[in-house]
């Protein structure tokens, strides 16, 4: 098991590498050719799943730049409208990272429930700006089994980074090495 994060410079450095990382491991995942036939449905999303576990655990690791390069990354590489899904989950994500603080005294139900509406307002924005701009859609059948899957995933991708690399809420009061409020 990881042990909790010190809040030192090398450590949030090598923590976002990882966060990365695993980002880009998880896209280049979905990228590989499964299945040649359209599904009526789809399995998470895992690239945002992480991405809400770690904004709303430790809102510091994962910057504002970092989601956007990421997301628009996985835009250009999955053939996505390029920014589309990057724009709305960056403005979603932003929302969620702000209000982490206030969420650090809540239980887990209170967080899954932020993380669950943070995800739905990311898959169904981006399938409403999509037809906004009258651009091919996925069946809504796929977009809400996607949605499902994602929030059903969620308790499994806070476990992966609390074992894996000790990602716990910060507690009320917490201070980093040099004394600021985390």
């Amino acid at each position: 098991m990881a042990e909790a994060i010190r809040a030192s410079l090398p450590r949030i450095w090598g923590l976002r590498a990882a966060y990365a990382g695993l980002f880009v491991v998880l896209m280049m995942f979905g990228l590989l050719p499964l299945e040649t036939m359209p599904r009526l449905w789809a399995g998470p999303d895992l690239m945002l799943s992480l991405t809400v576990v770690w904004a709303i655990r430790r809102p510091e690791l994962v910057p504002t730049l970092l989601i956007a390069a990421l997301f628009l990354l996985s835009d250009l590489l999955q053939m996505r409208p390029p920014g589309l899904m990057a724009a709305i989950a960056v403005f979603a994500l932003h929302r969620l990272k702000r209000r982490a603080r206030a969420m650090r005294d809540r239980n887990f139900l209170a967080e899954w429930l932020a993380a669950s509406m943070t995800t739905a307002v990311v898959l169904l924005g981006y399938r409403l700006a999509l037809g906004l701009f009258l651009l091919d859609k996925p069946q809504l059948s796929v977009t809400l089994s996607q949605l499902v899957m994602t929030v059903a995933f969620y308790p499994i991708t806070a476990t992966f980074s609390i074992l894996f690399f000790g990602l716990r809420r910060a507690a009320v009061g917490e201070v980093d090495s040099l004394g600021h409020r985390l």
